[in-house]
């Protein structure tokens, strides 16, 4: 079962006196070149026999490695999710908040229609005959602006229907 290896020129590298290989896969080889130099088939055999548990262990880091990649993978691709997760959720809770502004500032407006409507029957009743009721009336008038520019703040805005078609929109 011995191999015959020959002994090239560029192979000296690893036997000048005082140079040490860097590794000890290097040393083992060496070790092997030597053996089968030397015809002897008790340390081939036994540094066969490393070669291959080297071999084999080799083959089991490759294993580890093929495993860790791909659970990396996985890991990544579950990071990728939770991400896309949480950037839905907190578009949907950018969502559900504004509606819900917007629902309540409609529901605000639609209780302070009846009172607008109010105003403007008040405003159609004052006759202003006094100076008293001209102070009354001037302070009714600012107020009732106060409480347009609010409305309008809030993106109400007056709508002709007098004489018009009605529009649900």
């Amino acid at each position: 079962g011995a191999v015959a290896v020959e002994d090239s020129t560029g192979d000296d590298e690893f036997t000048d006196a005082g140079e040490i290989p860097s590794s000890p896969l290097l040393v083992l080889l060496q070790s092997y070149k030597e053996a089968l130099v030397n015809n002897d088939e008790v340390k081939v055999a036994e540094l066969e026999s490393s070669l291959k548990s080297i071999d084999d262990e080799i083959a089991g880091l490759e294993g580890k490695i093929a495993s860790l990649s791909e659970e990396l993978s996985i890991e990544k691709d579950r990071k990728l999710r939770i991400g896309a997760d949480f950037d839905n959720y907190r578009k949907r809770t950018d969502r559900d908040r504004l509606s819900l502004v917007t629902n309540a500032q409609g529901e605000v407006v639609e209780s302070l229609l009846p009172v607008l409507d109010n105003f403007e029957r008040a405003k159609a009743q004052i006759k202003v005959e006094t100076e008293g009721e001209e102070k009354i009336n001037n302070s009714y008038q600012s107020i009732y602006k106060q409480f347009i520019e609010i409305l309008n703040s809030l993106g109400v805005e007056p709508v002709e229907t007098v004489g018009n078609p009605f529009d649900p929109m």
